[in-house]
């Protein structure tokens, strides 16, 4: 059996395991020619085309790193695998840190061979296994950490056990008022408990995030190539949602479940066809993504319910496509949508993406996890937008309520309490949350992961945003500025007035208060020397 060129692999690695996998490279339909090493400083041959590194245990995070900037140095255009062992502990966050083309987690041989040919085809293999409970436990230390924790599980524990109750039907409705306040309770004891500590709510979320595996198969590492596997990605997590998880956004909260993953895909599908348009004329890429969102959800919302269904309305039979089109505004933008066409662009013609203000490879873990979750943000507050213009055709129009909404949002009544809901929460967005994110250069982005969508707080510089907000809005700013420029001579102020407490008590009042005792106890002391004895009294 003849080796073809370009298939020389060196196998670093020891014991039964390493063995087996050699021969079994060697004897498969397309074998490589594979050169075995024990060690991990083992000198490559000059032909050789791929590093297979097989980590027989876990060893120091900071030795790790190391021994791969070795293997950089002396194989800086070799592909290098890393398989991990079983228990290694090590966090997925400092893994996908790592410059490796391919990282395994306990796979078996089979996949191993899989990810040579990817690697040999010059694309990148990344899966990682679910982290530990133990691994997750040790992101939060101290005790104001696990106090929050503690509280925030006793709490979603509750919410859980009354969502269930919500959902079962028939429930009465004195019933389903007294739960429903009870969640608002909770949820605001959530918030009380992370403004107490310190601790946004969001990373609590992602504390508790990723449960599920991580993987990540690159055929090529082209730019176009890591936007099509962020399409898919996507798709698959859309088609994954859980019916059961409601979303955070009040809005698609209240469509279907079925309804929502609709939109999501309709939304998904629309994306994909303006990124070819913008494949074909990069230069007006400008214009022409900011003139095609209004017509984008135009066009999905149409295919959300069907080019040619029709619904009765006033006693007559109505395209539901058009109608809905017609009486919805859809040309307004959520000011909070981070900007996506950079990094679109930066695909396009071939450029690293900038993240947290550095390059990196379009083909990076980072980049394309970071990709992924603007494109989801995009995707899911695109969809809120067409929700709300839904709920605001379904308050005049009882027969679309069956078709899009839960059986909970059919009465009128509930259907105009959400509505009330998502307008005061959008003011009290618009002139409280929003400035003050702008001011502390936070963004909150929306990504599907595990079947739920799940918000996650970023750093986004938002400097020019600061400056075309209104006046009213940048009081809230200026109130934070005060705040934060008074603290310290508050914070002085208390100090210097419990000092001066601590003087009057201990000094002055103190003092005082033993002058006092000692005069007592002096008086006592004569009084029992002066008084009489029993022997006295009875002569």
């Amino acid at each position: 059996m003849t080796v073809q060129p370009g298939r020389r692999l060196l196998l670093i690695g020891s014991g039964w395991g390493a063995e087996s996998l050699s021969r079994q490279l060697a004897e498969q339909s397309n074998p490589w020619q594979v050169t075995a090493s024990s060690g991990r400083q083992a000198n490559p041959t000059a032909g050789t085309d791929l590093l297979l590194w097989l980590l027989q245990e876990a060893i120091e995070p900071n030795a790790l790193e190391h021994e791969l900037g070795l293997w950089r140095q002396q194989c800086p255009q070799t592909p290098l695998l890393l398989v991990l062992p079983a228990q290694h502990r090590y966090q997925r966050q400092w893994l996908l840190e790592r410059s490796v083309e391919g990282l395994l987690d306990q796979p078996a041989a089979d996949a191993i061979a899989e990810a040579l040919e990817v690697l040999a085809a010059g694309g990148r293999v990344i899966e990682l296994q679910p982290q530990s409970a133990t691994q997750q436990q040790r992101r939060g230390q101290g005790l104001g950490h696990r106090l929050l924790s503690s509280g925030v599980d006793q709490i979603e524990r509750e919410l859980e056990e009354i969502n269930a109750v919500l959902q079962l039907a028939p429930i009465h409705p004195l019933q389903r008022f007294v739960l429903e306040g009870r969640r608002r309770e909770l949820r605001m004891a959530r918030e009380v408990l992370h403004l107490l500590w310190g601790q946004e709510p969001i990373s609590q979320a992602q504390a508790s995030a990723p449960a599920e595996p991580l993987q990540i198969v690159l055929a090529n590492r082209k730019g176009l190539t890591v936007l099509h596997t962020v399409e898919e990605r996507l798709a698959n997590a859309v088609a994954s949602l859980d019916e059961a998880q409601p979303s955070p956004l009040l809005a698609l909260e209240a469509l279907l479940p079925e309804r929502r993953r609709q939109l999501f895909e309709a939304l998904l599908l629309e994306f994909r066809l303006l990124v070819e348009r913008l494949q074909q004329d990069p230069k007006l890429a400008s214009s022409l993504w900011s003139g095609q969102q209004p017509l984008l959800r135009e066009r999905a919302l149409q295919q959300l319910v069907g080019a040619y269904t029709q619904l009765p309305r006033d006693g007559a039979l109505v395209h539901l496509g058009n109608a809905l089109v017609s009486s919805s505004d859809l040309q307004q933008e959520d000011p909070e949508l981070a900007d996506l066409l950079p990094s679109l662009l930066a695909l396009i013609e071939g450029r690293p993406l900038l993240i947290d203000g550095g390059l990196q490879a379009p083909d990076e873990p980072a980049a394309l996890l970071h990709l992924q979750r603007l494109v989801s943000n995009w995707l899911i507050r695109n969809g809120e937008l067409i929700s709300r213009e839904l709920l605001n055709n379904c308050s005049g129009w009882p027969e679309l309520r069956r078709a899009v909404l839960l059986p909970d949002l059919l009465a009128t009544r509930q259907l105009d309490q959400l509505r009330n809901r998502i307008n005061s929460a959008e003011r009290w967005h618009t002139l409280v949350e929003r400035p003050l994110a702008i001011y502390e250069s936070r963004r909150l982005l929306f990504d599907i992961q595990a079947g739920r969508v799940e918000p996650t707080m970023v750093c986004d510089l938002r400097d020019a945003e600061l400056r075309q907000l209104s006046w009213w809005q940048q009081a809230f700013t200026l109130l934070l500025e005060a705040r934060d420029a008074l603290a310290p001579q508050v914070e002085l102020l208390i100090n210097r007035v419990g000092g001066l407490m601590v003087l009057l008590l201990t000094r002055v009042v103190g003092r005082a208060i033993g002058l006092v005792g000692r005069g007592v106890m002096q008086g006592l002391g004569q009084g029992l020397q002066n008084a009489p004895s029993s022997g006295e009294q009875r002569s």
